[in-house]
């Protein structure tokens, strides 16, 4: 009666590997196939298989199935052509071997038979051949990093994997049809200061899809896009400004700080600091219970904003909640006298019979398109691109503002609320403000403000120092 071993055989390339030497997947399946049928003892369990994964690297998706079904009890011998495709990792070796000879499971070498897990001495001469093994991949890792910051240095795309709006031509990045679509989403979303709309917008008026994520991560967080990388400032062609990308940037640690599952509209999240710790002010609902004419109690929730310094005991003297209410009043406070006499000047200047200005934005659009269609078609540099196509909607700018001073000579209610400061300027500062909503009055607060401290003071009030844009 001839015993019999269920075997698994293990195969792992990585992409350089096979490039290299041809030891692909194939190769080693046919010849792990071929020693199963040449031992009869030998019954072929499972194929277990980690493409294009670091020998270096113990976290492996099938190698971990491999493991599982070695102490489940369902594999005693593992079968595998050379044992650097088995380890490349001394520390990783030894852990593993020490569980597999727990469970009595051994192991083959096909290619390399001297290889003998049985013994002690062959143990041992296991182990230093791992240790050479190891070795011999991090100098090739030492290479490979090398050879990357050389690329890097002569602007030589390193993956081919590439940022959205550009491609690879002769070796390098340079822009594709793709880049005026994400610069104007650069742009849409410092004006917008929104994921959400600039992805809603990049789908409408582009028919690029990506997701929330995607759109943070490799788009507008990605330095790529102000043609710097790894100290390379020439590295490709820029999408970007440097103060445009610093102000995302801005924005985006801004509003990581407001909790996505929030029901209410923060006006000031973001906006609040500490004047003592320095910590961003967190938004929290204050409850306050007022007894009614009839005896009960009614409670009344009411948004605010509180220090965490203070709130974590770290002995910050910023305590209690400050409405948020209370810091929108003393805002308008501030801003509405001002505003308010811009605003009669420029009705008072939208009163003069201003000429019909459809056809003028009409041919500015299509000045706008054909500029598009000769950038797209190489006859066009970026940088003369985005010059003329500033200027270009500079003009349309200012169609709309003047069409829209004209519009703005009666104290009319609005139809939909305004959309930008300027807006809310032409149409009367402080009716325009009451019939927004909490995002956009948020917004607005976000295009006009900077940052505000609150500091305590005597007789516990609070000092305000507001920093405009």
């Amino acid at each position: 009666m001839c015993l019999t071993y269920r075997c698994g055989l293990y195969i792992r390339v990585s992409s350089e590997e096979q490039a290299r030497w041809g030891d692909s997947i194939r190769d080693q399946e046919v010849r792990g196939r071929e020693y199963v049928a040449a031992h009869r003892e030998l019954v072929l369990q499972g194929i277990y298989i980690d493409d294009g994964v670091s020998g270096q690297k113990l976290q492996r998706e099938d190698f971990s199935r491999l493991m599982a079904d070695v102490q489940a009890g369902k594999i005693q011998r593992i079968l595998f052509t050379k044992l650097d495709r088995w380890f490349r990792s001394l520390r990783h070796y030894l852990n593993t071997q020490a569980v597999l000879e727990e469970h009595g499971v051994s192991w083959t070498a096909i290619d390399q038979p001297y290889f003998d897990t049985s013994t002690p001495h062959g143990r041992a001469f296991v182990a230093q051949s791992m240790m050479w093994a190891e070795l011999e991949a991090q100098n090739d890792g030492l290479r490979v990093r090398d050879v990357f910051a050389s690329k890097i240095r002569c602007g030589e795309a390193i993956t081919g994997k590439v940022p959205r709006g550009y491609q690879i031509a002769d070796k390098h990045l340079v822009l594709s049809p793709e880049a005026p679509a994400v610069y104007e989403g650069f742009q849409y979303f410092l004006r917008t200061q929104s994921l959400r709309e600039t992805l809603r917008y990049l789908h409408n008026q582009h028919g690029m899809d990506m997701s929330l994520q995607n759109l943070r991560q490799s788009v507008l967080s990605n330095p790529k896009y102000t043609g710097c990388y790894r100290g390379n400032p020439h590295y490709c062609p820029r999408l970007v400004s440097d103060e445009d990308f610093a102000r995302i940037q801005e924005i985006l640690s801004r509003n990581r700080n407001i909790r996505g599952s929030q029901r209410y509209d923060y006006l000031f999240s973001g906006l609040l600091v500490c004047g003592s710790c320095g910590r961003q002010l967190s938004a929290c609902q204050i409850s306050v219970s007022r007894r009614r004419k009839d005896g009960s109690l009614r409670r009344y929730r009411y948004p605010a904003y509180r220090c965490p310094g203070h709130t974590a005991g770290t002995g910050c003297p910023n305590g209690g909640e400050i409405r948020e209410g209370r810091i929108e009043g003393i805002l308008l406070r501030i801003l509405c006298p001002a505003l308010e006499g811009l605003t009669v000047r420029l009705r008072e200047a939208g009163r003069q019979p201003l000429p019909d200005t459809s056809a003028a934005q009409a041919r500015l659009q299509k000045k706008l398109e054909r500029l598009k269609a000769l950038y797209l078609d190489g006859a066009l540099p970026l940088a003369e691109y985005r010059e003329d196509r500033f200027q270009l909607e500079r003009q349309q700018e200012r169609l709309k503002e003047a069409a829209g001073a004209a519009t703005c000579r009666k104290h009319l209610p609005l139809c939909s609320p305004p959309a930008s400061a300027r807006e809310l300027l032409l149409a009367g500062f402080a009716p325009a403000y009451r019939q927004l909503s909490n995002r956009e009055k948020r917004r607005f607060w976000r295009e006009v403000l900077r940052e505000i401290h609150i500091s305590p003071s005597q007789k516990r009030q609070r000092h305000f120092e507001v920093v405009f844009r």
